[in-house]
């Protein structure tokens, strides 16, 4: 048996990388985490991370698609071959799919106009606001969960959509990403003290989001490359 083992290590961890090469990688336009790079292809905390765990499992290079956020997610609750990054696991969220973490930690909060001077002593009084979220993304669910109505809110695609519709006055909050939505802000060279977080909604890690019918062997293969990574590092892959 012995004599054998090798050679079933060898046809386990193949097995492995096939497998991992037949799953679709899927993520969106969410600096500093993925984004499409001045090169016009995936860049990102999370795409550095999941070449390196490629790399790591001896997998080559695969494909990323970024895609509107509800689109992507739609994709991960009904096919069967689906990587969603970079993905909030939220209590909601954790029965629903297979996970490797960290990519590093979202803060999501309610995004406001300085100028507005808008204050929240509790979460209710948001209810008094129009909010902007993007469709399907943790700013909307976390909404959802506290008892807000669908109707309340008004959904986009993309970010840059809902930062519009603040700038231009159509809403009043955007229910996001702290380190995403300032990163855009500063992208676009609007100043960052015109714009404040009002409230806190959560703080979420980022992770690897599998469908629920990948094989378990090949997500723990998963996340043991990326916790090798994460050791390795002298400081963890926290957002800028």
């Amino acid at each position: 048996m012995k004599r054998w083992f090798p050679l079933l290590l060898l046809a386990w961890c193949a097995a492995a990388q096939a497998g991992l090469e037949q799953l679709r990688y899927l993520s969106e336009e969410y600096p500093p985490f993925n984004y499409t790079g001045s090169d016009g292809k995936p860049a990102g905390i999370a795409v550095n991370l999941l070449r390196e765990v490629w790399q790591q499992t001896g997998t080559a290079p695969q494909p990323v698609s970024l895609l509107p956020w509800a689109s992507a997610y739609f994709q991960l609750t009904q096919q069967r071959d689906v990587v969603l990054f970079s993905t909030a696991r939220t209590k909601a969220r954790e029965p629903l799919f297979k996970w490797a973490c960290p990519i590093g930690q979202v803060e999501m909060v309610l995004l406001g106009l300085s100028s507005a001077a808008i204050k929240l002593d509790t979460l209710d009084d948001a209810r008094r606001y129009r909010i902007a979220a993007v469709q399907s993304d943790v700013g909307e669910q976390l909404l959802l969960s506290q008892g807000f109505d669908e109707q309340q809110l008004h959904l986009v695609s993309l970010l840059p959509e809902a930062l519009e519709l603040l700038q231009t006055g159509k809403v009043d909050l955007i229910s996001t990403n702290r380190a995403t939505v300032f990163a855009l802000i500063s992208d676009n060279k609007l100043p960052l003290e015109h714009f404040t977080s009002v409230w806190t909604l959560s703080a979420e890690p980022l992770c690897f989001a599998f469908s629920p019918g990948i094989d378990d062997a090949l997500v723990a293969e998963f996340q043991a490359a990326l916790t090798r990574i994460s050791s390795e590092r002298s400081e963890p892959p926290l957002p800028r």
